[in-house]
């Protein structure tokens, strides 16, 4: 979810301008069925700062559950651990994004279609957008995807296999996931509301609650 979306010499691009426009037309439909709008976002610069107090706990409990069961962690990798890592997680970079597409996409009415996959020329990240407003257990479960699937999943199998270069991947990915546990964060309170939907904020890191 990012903050800007691509840009090409300060205009913005043809596909930029239809998930504008798209953002606009949902929230015109929620606010003239008597919906009431509120913004939850914040820069990528406030997101850096508070993922580390979102994410950390989760690494710390990592790291302890992995001692407590007799686990050594040890910074001596080979070459080989060292290219899967960099190759691995490479790869979860993108997975991360498309697992929030598959995560929104199963509630979308459009599926596939409300889903768009690109990449921030500004910060060279890929992005996920959902297009279409969600339940919020629905928009929750899209968030939460690349945290329980690449950061819970490895940790998993790194407590399976005994393998430091996993729980090192795990750690990674669970970091990656920062901003994503402080959107889960927010989204809490709106959890159990069958009168809200969430819309994903085209430009910014969060969301759009409409309420009744």
């Amino acid at each position: 979810m990012p903050e800007d979306l691509r840009k090409e010499k300060g205009d913005k691009s043809a596909v930029s301008k239809e998930i504008l426009e798209n953002y606009e037309l949902q929230k015109q439909r929620y606010l003239q069925a008597g919906y009431k709008e509120t913004q939850e976002t914040i820069s990528i610069k406030q997101a850096n700062v508070m993922a580390f107090v979102t994410a950390g706990p989760f690494v710390l409990v990592e790291l302890i559950v992995w001692i407590k069961l007799g686990n050594i962690f040890s910074a001596d990798f080979s070459m080989w651990d060292i290219t899967c890592y960099v190759v691995l997680f490479m790869l979860c970079i993108f997975i991360h994004e498309l697992l929030h597409g598959i995560g929104w996409m199963v509630w979308g009415k459009q599926g596939f279609k409300s889903i768009h996959l690109g990449i921030m020329q500004e910060y060279m990240n890929p992005y996920c957008h959902c297009k279409e407003p969600l339940k919020p257990v629905h928009y929750l479960i899209g968030c939460a995807a690349p945290f329980l699937v690449l950061g819970i999943g490895f940790f998993i199998a790194a407590i399976i296999s005994g393998s430091p270069m996993l729980l090192v991947l795990s750690v990674s990915n669970v970091s990656s996931a920062g901003g994503d546990t402080m959107i889960m964060n927010m989204l809490a309170k709106y959890l159990g509301r069958k009168d809200c939907y969430i819309l994903d904020h085209p430009e910014k890191c969060g969301f759009v609650a409409f309420l009744k």
